[in-house]
């Protein structure tokens, strides 16, 4: 009698923890990013006609695209990062709790000194992914950055049917959207993006094709400098000129 007693007690406690299971791994996802960090990512093609008449004339009009020109690079420098901002969900019908970057943001330029910052914006993602709604796209089908782990956090969006999802080695996104399946109108044709990841969930390449391989975006990330990078940089800089001034003493006495 015990025995079964203790069975029972078993498989709801069992069952109860699966059931929490979901909002346990939800809180888990963090952003990569730090306050500070930079990312510049040159366009080395941008086809803007073939772009246009594929993704309609406003398609660089926002985000990613927005000025996007081939040969021009685009800055981005983190001013502060946010795990606990509310933002609404179409699936759950309620504000839920978000990860956000907040970034100090120059277009994409031919200059080689940047000069004054055009914006500060803020892209964010839902801390449960759950809280997508169903068959989502992607903003301009992906990313700029993603939660971490990314690949665990992404197989947890009911993603359109289009993407696939890598995190093996160079964590990815590959996305295949349906002539017409935006909107009713667009795009004309199917395109395939093809997105890389770092180790900070930040876009490292980002290609979109069209029919026979032909790329008409192709975005890199040209540098990636860390507050901790810049910091060690300047630690090892410090090391180094106090070992050659001892050296230099040493020589003289």
């Amino acid at each position: 009698m015990k025995y079964k007693y203790f069975l029972v007690s078993y498989l709801l406690s069992l069952i109860i923890f699966i059931g929490l299971m979901p909002s346990a791994r939800a809180s888990n996802y963090k952003i990569g990013a730090n306050e500070g960090d930079e990312f510049i990512w040159r366009c080395n093609i941008c086809n803007k006609e073939e772009l246009d008449n594929i993704l309609g004339k406003e398609w660089n009009e926002e985000g990613l695209f927005e000025k996007l020109e081939e040969g021009a690079r685009m800055r981005w420098i983190v001013r502060d990062t946010y795990d606990d901002t509310k933002l609404y969900s179409s699936e759950t019908k309620d504000n839920e709790t978000v990860l956000t970057i907040e970034f100090v943001k120059w277009l994409w330029t031919y200059n080689e000194k940047w000069g004054d910052r055009d914006y500060v914006e803020e892209l964010s993602h839902f801390k449960n992914p759950d809280d997508y709604s169903e068959d989502y796209i992607f903003f301009q089908f992906a990313p700029v950055w993603l939660p971490l782990p990314l690949g665990d956090y992404l197989k947890n969006i009911d993603l359109y049917k289009g993407y696939t999802i890598d995190a093996r080695v160079l964590p990815s996104i590959t996305c295949k959207i349906e002539k017409k399946d935006i909107d009713d109108e667009y795009p004309k044709e199917l395109i395939t993006v093809v997105a890389m990841y770092n180790d900070k969930g930040i876009l490292t390449s980002y290609k979109l094709y069209i029919k026979d391989h032909q790329v008409l975006i192709d975005i890199s990330l040209e540098s990636f400098i860390t507050i901790n990078f810049l910091f060690l940089s300047i630690i090892s800089v410090i090391i180094y000129f106090g070992i050659l001034y001892l050296i230099y003493k040493g020589l003289k006495s």
